[in-house]
């Protein structure tokens, strides 16, 4: 068995006290996990209920010993992990039911998170038995420079910096090279990243290799965001430098990251830059990519937000607009690259012989603005339109802001100023749907956005009462939409 000097000797006492424990109410983890989905989200609301029920201590713990003793390994693992996420203090009681439950297997992970949230909970000690109760357990250097790396990653990801730092200490304590190979690495990487320690991630890669082992595009794409969070750009550059004279090809995660680190700090230049390298790759771009680009583009943003009247209404009317009124320099040019790819727009996109659906989901407002104007790009390409035309919008239940879904809002008012023939279905009130006959005599129009002189003089509110005509029939139209469905 290894040693583990520098961790205190085993508590006679269980790994997780139980005396000192006091007892907690069920909180909202649960009730997230049990209006999400999956396969034990149904349990799991009824062990919320249960939980809700109980006034004590005792009672609490045996309601949860019964979910786990009658439950799969996979459902009670399911509803652990959610509860360490949301650092509920009931993940202690739940993990100690897990232990002694006959499928039981330890897992260094779960133990590492359980000690991370006994230390933030106050029970450092408790956290200290539990460390060397499970380290005792382990039959190899190996299985204890992992758990080492877990510990890092569980107690700096609640903020225990001090912590996490004595664990890589123990170690880089162990004789070298490390045991577990490429494994141990990997996982020392990952976690001092998670540290924000990009330098000591580096150093472990260089060791990395010169021990013969091969990281992949991962450790590479790991260290290199480590560095661009920190607003390090040319270390970050360099690590990507250094992932391309290793042999090993940039994919679309390494590049993804670039891209937000560039994206943060708004320098179009090089996201422009960058753009070009990757269609030189053959690398495309992906959704987060393009969420990322389009909200570091602040003219863009602005549009999308505020809907003003002379919003515009193609690609070609946007680039047009950003490269006169833009203060950024290279806006303009960044927007277009990003509209010359398709990869985006295939990926959203659905043409089949029944329908043409466009899917916004997990698009930002902005960016759902400007892959609409691709998408009627698209549309107006000439191939033959088939019976119905959609954009699936959603009703905002994945969205932070409150109210309005915003996508949706956004989708009805680009699509009414076209004079598109898009309405809200009585069916899905995420989904605006048209026939092919409509679509096709609305394609054979022109519509453009209305062309404001500047110089003219104009009343302070008339770009508030412009629009308000064309929101006050949409709003009249989701609301008799809306007494349709329900009288069906």
């Amino acid at each position: 068995m290894p040693a583990v000097a520098s961790l205190p000797p085993p508590a006679p006492a269980p790994a997780v006290a139980r005396r000192s424990r006091r007892f907690s109410p069920p909180s909202a983890s649960l009730r997230r996990a049990a209006s999400g989905g999956g396969s034990s989200w149904r349990s799991e609301r009824r062990l919320m209920s249960e939980l809700e029920r109980t006034v004590t201590a005792g009672a609490t713990e045996r309601v949860i010993r019964d979910y786990v003793g009658t439950k799969s390994e996979r459902a009670a693992l399911a509803a652990l992990s959610r509860l360490l996420m949301d650092s509920d203090p009931l993940a202690v009681p739940f993990y100690e039911a897990v232990t002694q439950a006959r499928w039981f297997k330890w897992s260094s992970i779960h133990a590492a998170a359980v000690a991370a949230l006994l230390e933030t909970n106050g029970g450092a000690e408790e956290s200290r038995s539990l460390v060397a109760d499970s380290a005792a357990r382990l039959e190899s250097a190996a299985e204890v420079a992992l758990f080492y790396c877990d510990l890092m990653a569980a107690f700096s990801s609640r903020g225990l910096k001090r912590c996490a730092m004595d664990f890589y200490a123990q170690l880089r304590a162990m004789p070298p090279p490390l045991a577990g190979g490429a494994k141990t690495y990997m996982a020392m990487i990952k976690s001092l990243c998670l540290m924000g320690l990009a330098a000591e991630a580096e150093e472990a890669l260089r060791e990395m290799v010169s021990l013969g082992y091969q990281p992949d595009a991962f450790q590479f794409g790991l260290v290199a965001k480590c560095y661009g969070k920190a607003g390090q750009l040319a270390e970050m550059e360099r690590v990507i430098v250094s992932m391309s004279d290793a042999g090993i090809r940039m994919g679309t995660g390494a590049a993804n990251i670039v891209l937000s680190c560039y994206s943060a700090c708004r320098d179009h230049s090089k996201m422009l830059t960058w753009l070009k390298k990757m269609r030189k790759l053959r690398v495309m771009p992906t959704t987060k990519a393009y969420n990322f680009v389009l909200n570091s583009c602040p003219t863009v943003v602005s549009m999308a937000r505020e809907l003003g009247p002379s919003l515009p209404l193609s690609s070609a009317q946007l680039v047009e607009k950003l490269k006169s009124g833009s203060p950024w320099p290279a806006e303009a040019e960044v927007v277009q690259e990003l509209l010359s790819a398709s990869s985006v727009l295939d990926k959203a996109m659905v043409w089949s012989e029944t329908e043409v659906k466009l899917n916004l989901h997990g698009f930002s407002v902005t960016s759902a603005y400007v892959l609409m104007l691709q998408w009627v790009d698209a549309v107006k390409g000439g191939r033959a339109l088939p019976l119905e035309v959609s954009v699936v919008c959603g009703v905002g239940k994945h969205s932070d802001v409150r109210g309005e879904p915003k996508v949706r809002e956004l989708a009805q008012e680009v699509l009414s100023r076209m004079g598109s023939p898009l309405r809200l279905s009585a069916r899905n009130k995420g989904r605006l749907v048209a026939k092919r006959d409509r679509v096709k005599q609305w394609l054979s129009t022109e519509w453009a956005s209305p062309v404001h002189d500047e110089s003219t003089d104009k009343s302070p509110n008339e770009n508030d009462q412009q629009p308000f005509l064309p929101k006050l029939f949409r709003k009249i139209g989701q609301f008799f939409s809306s007494f349709v469905s329900v009288s069906r």
